[in-house]
């Protein structure tokens, strides 16, 4: 499939992205809600242990995100039956991965959130939740896969119905075995857990008879058994390793900053929790955008149309800012309303004042976020991961100061993200203008 940079190909890519993210999110969403009915300490454990537990997803992210890229410039390139081949290679690693970190979330988990969380408490229920989820992580690694085959190919729209699977399901299942109805036990934090991954196979399911039932991948050869090939095994070493890194660090900045928000008390980690599922929501859109981002500018190189890559990322990155922007008005009128969701009427009025400087972070983080997964299109994973490096380690050095040696308040701590956005932005866009992408071979 050829991508062009218009704005209507650019939003035909992303919607369908978007709103598959919406039915992601809301699973995480629905966690929170659910748990805070439980107790405080299931509300404020769900918080710190998804971030854990979303730390080894993210690399199954990352890893399928070098096929997303290697998959749009085959595209591009029209070597259409070299996708099917990708395809399989990048399902066999995935599943590789998925055994390996399910035995560390079992066997090994004990050992690492014992150094990171304080509250015994809190720590008793992550463990509860970590069980029953990591034997998700297969069904998840698969789902990537899907989403790297259509989101290469720009067929975006699968990805919105098998996610809105999964999402309804988990909802079902969530209310079903966290409060105990219709038979079951109630299991609490124990059954967000497995609720969440009962849906994901589900949704593999689902996922599986689309794929056996369309007909427009047999050009792709994806109908056919693929063997391991060396050559595409290197290829998604190559651009997956660092993109896998990235992610690995990113998401593990989060986890050691609500860390460390944890030491500063139940009540901080509380707010913290709503406002990263607030930030994770409302920053949908942007993911979506950046997304699509990653495979429009990788098939533009595959055509040859390497100068239409800046058109692509700006156009990518307005559309992105306007819709965030618009998501966001209802954050700045209805604060309280939604906050209400998740949080006391003794928590909201802390919790006002660094919600609408997140609506800041969120804006910002909207550009950033296309402009670097732009650059990540190009195949500049290396320097991609350095910049990441760079603004981890910068954004955790300010929020450890702050708070270990500063003493300053929790909203000095979130102030961070901007850092981190500006950190991401410039230097990926400086690298875009040096042109040195253009060289690169993927």
């Amino acid at each position: 499939m050829q991508i062009r940079a218009s704005y209507k190909a650019i939003w035909q890519m992303a919607y369908p992205i978007i709103v598959g993210s919406f039915a992601q999110n809301f699973i995480g969403v629905t966690d929170i809600i659910f748990l805070g009915y439980v107790g405080q300490v299931e509300f404020a454990a769900v918080g710190i242990i998804s971030i854990y537990y979303l730390v080894m997803v993210m690399i199954g992210f990352g890893i399928s995100r070098g096929g997303q890229i290697l998959i749009a410039r085959r595209d591009g390139e029209k070597k259409y039956k070299e996708i099917g081949s990708i395809t399989y290679n990048l399902l066999y690693v995935e599943m590789l991965v998925a055994l390996i970190l399910f035995l560390f979330l079992q066997f090994l988990s004990p050992y690492v959130l014992w150094l990171f969380i304080h509250s015994v408490d809190i720590y008793d229920a992550s463990m509860e939740y970590i069980f029953y989820r990591s034997f998700g992580l297969f069904f998840s690694f698969f789902g990537f896969v899907l989403m790297a085959l259509y989101t290469g190919i720009g067929r975006t729209k699968i990805i919105a119905l098998i996610t809105t699977v999964l999402f309804v399901s988990n909802v079902c299942l969530n209310y079903t075995l966290i409060f105990g109805k219709f038979g079951m036990p109630a299991m609490g934090i124990g059954g967000a857990g497995l609720a969440s991954t009962f849906a994901e196979i589900i949704s593999t399911i689902i996922g599986m008879f689309f794929i056996l039932r369309d007909k427009q991948l047999l050009q792709y050869g994806v109908d056919k058994f693929h063997k391991l090939e060396v050559g595409i095994l290197q290829s998604l070493a190559n651009l997956s390793t660092p993109v896998v890194f990235q992610y690995f660090i990113s998401m593990g900045g989060w986890f050691l900053l609500f860390s460390l928000i944890e030491s500063m008390g139940q009540k901080a980690l509380a707010i913290s929790t709503a406002l990263r599922h607030l930030y994770s929501f409302y920053s949908i859109p942007a993911w979506g955008f950046a997304s699509a981002v990653n495979s429009i500018v990788s098939n533009l190189i595959g055509q040859n149309q390497s100068d239409k890559v800046f058109t692509a990322i700006n156009r990518t990155a307005v559309l992105s800012f306007i819709l965030t922007v618009l998501a966001c008005v209802t954050l700045a009128i209805f604060p309280e309303t939604i906050l209400s969701v998740f949080l006391d009427k003794s928590l909201i009025k802390e919790t006002k004042p660094i919600l609408f400087m997140l609506i800041g972070i969120i804006m910002v983080g909207s550009v950033a976020v296309v402009i670097f997964n732009g650059l990540i299109g190009t195949g500049a994973v290396r320097f991609g991961l350095a910049v990441q490096i760079f603004s981890v380690a910068l954004y955790l050095t300010y929020a450890f100061t702050s708070v270990k040696y500063m003493e300053l308040e929790l909203s000095n701590v979130w102030s961070s993200e901007f850092l981190y956005w500006v950190a991401m932005a410039l230097p990926a866009w400086a690298y875009l203008q040096s042109d040195r992408w253009r060289n690169l071979d993927v």
